[in-house]
């Protein structure tokens, strides 16, 4: 394994190795709290020899002796032979085995010092049993190292330092108990986590995916909960991380051979309940926003779906033109009134469930469907039923210039995507890519696309966007303008070859002076006065030009008050055009109609000045306009 392979392990088996540190944990603090307290109490005795002479070598020698004495006495101070003299002499209520347990004994290193350690749950008996151990070992070892009763023992054991009370307990020790606990369950978990890992067959990652079919992954599209309400995500949520996952699909579509793209795409998975209806409807409505013609086949005659997802008419389709019922532009339903952002799309529902989907698939009519499709519109989607249960699949994607293999990450097996593969190779089938589908989106820091401008995070930090407002002030407001405005040229005003008659309408149309509040937001109306944003602040507009006109105007009509420009330019109220100028166009409110106003006694297509109508372009007439 990889380090990629230990972090991707880390991140999927976190709780897991938490799960264990807990477990760890709670256990060994259960095992101290079940465990008696233990105080430990300690004697300490010396061991010498006699001076049987005067000089030096007599004194090394018994210090040598004693060296060699008290590494033996070590074993002997939990003998069973001072045990019961222990227990005879303090009338103790325990076994010459069980009291030997409780007492252990050392030599302190390159000394004559021998050190006993008795431990008890009581402290004070401890304590007292420790000198016992002191005392009677001296007594046992002065009659064991005394040759005669004449004669001084060769080796005399004395108690130096006599036991004190303990006053903390010896064990356990619930520090170091809870570590020990919780590092062994982060081991565990860890094992379990790599365990599991090496055990699970399922494709969950970008790599996975490519290793598996060796195909690239051309997106990843997030997990939805609410996909099954909303499955028209782009939609639903034009903004979001998924939404953007869509359009990232799209793009990565246009840069497969560029040159020899395909334009019939089969879009398939290899077992049901991987998303491949969702991915194929999304992705021809993403089409069409980008301008695309898009034709989209209900392929899968088995379980056919468009009529849930999509809400058009699968009473007759496919099956009906495969077998002669129908004609082909009879049954194709253009989806969102024909017109989807610059493109468009059009639907071709399953129709009827015929008793032989493969035999239709495979067909030469469809066939030949398939490349009449392909010259009339410039993408054709085909949603095919999953490869693994049925060949309808694998029968369609010799039809088609590419497929797409959609794969659900945690659920679809390597060894299901690895035969999915095999059997579109098989069929010598042109393979575009795969698509991973419903990815885990969980943590705090992830990121997500919101209503606003870049990102929003999705965390304890998130920040919520919203559509700025802007407001310009009247102009007898007293606020100066944030750059400066100058009136703007006058055009040209040939002379007249007869004076318009005058009408009350035709006065001056002051603005108001309240206050204009413009929203701006992405995607606005390109004739709005408000698509290009101001800069923080208020800008003050002049609006005391006038704007003469030789028919008539309503006086209600509200011109507005400024265009947004860079502040470099001209930046007019309302615009002065002379008698016998040009039409010109004044865009009116955000959101309401245009006003055409009409100057030099000519009058514009569809209106006249008497307040009848006049046929336009297209031979149409139009009322006048309201005041």
């Amino acid at each position: 394994m990889e380090l990629r392979d230990y972090v991707r392990v880390l991140r999927r088996s976190w709780t897991i190795m938490i799960a264990g540190v807990v477990l760890g944990g709670l256990l060994a603090a259960m095992a101290t709290w079940r465990t008696t307290k233990e105080y430990a109490a300690s004697v300490t005795m010396v061991v010498s020899s006699p001076d049987r002479g005067a000089g030096a070598a007599s004194a090394y020698q018994g210090g040598l002796l004693s060296q060699q004495r008290v590494k033996s006495y070590a074993d002997l101070v939990a003998s069973e032979r001072v045990a019961t003299a222990v227990i005879a002499r303090l009338h103790l209520h325990a076994t010459p085995e069980a009291l030997r347990a409780q007492i252990s004994a050392h030599a302190v290193p390159d000394t004559v010092l021998l050190q006993a350690v008795v431990r008890d749950s009581d402290p004070r008996r401890a304590m007292i049993i420790a000198d016992a151990v002191g005392e009677t070992f001296s007594t046992t070892i002065a009659k064991i190292e005394t040759p005669s009763a004449d004669e001084p023992p060769s080796v005399r054991v004395t108690v130096w330092e006599h036991a004190k009370l303990p006053v903390s307990p010896v064990s356990p020790q619930p520090i170091r108990n809870l570590a020990l606990g919780a590092l062994l369950g982060l081991i565990v978990g860890s094992a379990a986590g790599i365990v599991r890992y090496r055990l699970d067959t399922s494709v969950s990652s970008e790599d996975d995916a490519r290793e598996t079919t060796e195909l690239p992954n051309l997106a990843v599209i997030g997990y939805d909960g609410a996909a099954d309400r909303h499955p028209l995500i782009i939609n639903a949520k034009p903004r979001s991380a998924r939404a953007e996952a869509f359009r990232q699909l799209r793009t990565n579509l246009q840069f497969v051979e560029v040159d020899t793209g395909p334009r019939s795409i089969l879009v398939s998975s290899a077992v049901p309940g991987e998303g491949k209806t969702t991915v194929a409807c999304n992705l021809a409505i993403t089409l069409a926003q980008g301008g695309a013609r898009v034709c989209l086949i209900e392929g899968d005659l088995r379980r056919p779906s468009f009529g849930e997802y999509l809400g058009v008419e699968s009473a007759a389709g496919l099956t009906s033109v495969l077998i002669g019922a129908a004609d082909l532009d009879d049954v194709l339903q253009p989806w969102g009134e024909g017109r989807v952002g610059e493109g468009r799309v059009e639907v071709l529902a399953s129709g009827p469930i015929p008793p032989n989907p493969s035999e239709l698939l495979g067909s030469k009519g469809m066939a030949g469907l398939i490349n009449l499709l392909s010259a009339r519109f410039d993408i054709l989607l085909v949603d095919a039923p999953p490869l693994l249960p049925v060949t309808d699949a694998a029968v369609l994607a010799t039809r088609v210039e590419g497929v797409l293999l959609v794969t659900r990450a945690g659920r679809t097996r390597r060894e299901h995507l690895r035969r999915a593969v095999e059997a579109l190779r098989a069929v010598d089938a042109r393979m575009i890519g795969t698509v991973l589908n419903m990815v885990p989106v969980k943590g705090p820091d992830a990121y997500d696309y919101g209503p606003g401008d870049g990102y929003v995070s999705r965390g304890r930090h998130a920040r919520t966007s919203s559509p700025r407002t802007l407001e310009i002030p009247a102009p007898d407001s007293g606020v100066r303008p944030a750059w400066p405005v100058t009136s703007p040229p006058s055009l040209p005003s040939p002379a007249p070859s007869s004076p318009a008659p005058a009408s009350p309408a035709s006065a001056v149309t002051p603005v108001p002076a309240a206050t204009a509040r413009l929203g701006i937001a992405d995607g606005g109306d390109e004739s709005s006065s408000a698509r290009d944003p101001l800069p923080d602040g208020a800008t003050t507009v002049p609006s005391a030009t006038t704007v003469p006109s030789a028919t008539t105007v309503p006086s209600a009509t509200t011109v507005p008050s400024a265009t947004t420009v860079p502040s470099a330019m001209t930046v007019p109220s309302a615009m002065t055009v002379p008698s016998g100028g040009p039409h010109v166009r004044v865009p009116a409110a955000r959101g309401s109609a245009e006003e055409i106003i009409s100057v030099g006694g000519r009058t514009p297509r569809g209106t006249d000045p008497a307040g009848g109508t006049t046929p336009d372009d297209n031979g149409a007439t139009r009322p006048p306009s309201s005041p």
